[in-house]
Order: structure tokens, then C-alpha cells, then sequence
């Protein structure tokens, strides 16, 4: 597995103990930047430009949930081709389908299984 510390990935997630994880799972592999809830996310995207975000879904937010973050970022900011991965604790059969639908580009559910995840990052950037 190719290690590319210029490949930028976002981590938005709201737990610190999950944040901590994620932070370690793929600080050695990409340039990592943290936040901690859909508005830093927002912020950071305004501003700068990600290969890949790893977007939680419940943000602990009633009012900016992970949807919500990744529709404003597809329009508002006008990034629709920004990959958006949903890394999430909902984990029914139903949920892949529906976060797919909604316009993720990928579909992960928590616990974390690192070694999936890079593949796919991987596969993104062997096709650019």
C-alpha cells in the first residue's frame, strides 16, 4: 500500500475518543485535518481544498448533521466533486443504500476498519 503524505483527507467527527482513533489509523498514510463539528467542516473546506473527507454522520448537532454538512459543501461551496465518505455508527443493511442516496461516495460503518478504508482512498487516487 502506497503511503502519500500530500493526499489531504478531512476527519469530521464529534466524539474525541473516535477522533483520536481515526487521527491514528491514518496519520502515517495522509496529511490529516481534524473537526469537530459541521460548521470547522465547513470552514476548513471554504478554505482549502481535501482529496478526501471521512464525514460522521451524527455530529451531535440537531441542526448540522453530516448530510447536511456534505449537501453544503456539494452546493454551497461548490465542490461537488470532493469525495465524501460516510463513516458511520449506523450500521443496518438499509443504511449503505441510503447514505449512497443521499450522495456520499462511499459508505463505512463504525467501528473503523482501517485497512477498507485506505483501499478505497487508494483506488481514488490510482484513477486520477
Amino acid at each position: 500500500m502506497t503511503e502519500n503524505m500530500s493526499q489531504k483527507v478531512l476527519i469530521v467527527e464529534d466524539d474525541p475518543i473516535n477522533m483520536l482513533i481515526a487521527e491514528k489509523l491514518f496519520s502515517k498514510h495522509f496529511n490529516i485535518s481534524k473537526a469537530t463539528n459541521g460548521y470547522e467542516a465547513l470552514d476548513l473546506v471554504a478554505n482549502s481544498d481535501f482529496d478526501v473527507i471521512l464525514m460522521d454522520i451524527n455530529l451531535g448537532d440537531e441542526t448540522l448533521d453530516g448530510i447536511d454538512v456534505m449537501k453544503k459543501i456539494r452546493t454551497e461551496l461548490q465542490k461537488p466533486a470532493m469525495k465524501i465518505y460516510a463513516v458511520t455508527s449506523y450500521a443496518m443493511p438499509e443504511d449503505r443504500e441510503r447514505f449512497l442516496k443521499e450522495g456520499f461516495d462511499e459508505y463505512f460503518p463504525k467501528p473503523i476498519n482501517k485497512q477498507a478504508i485506505l483501499e478505497r482512498i487508494n483506488q481514488e487516487f490510482k484513477a486520477n
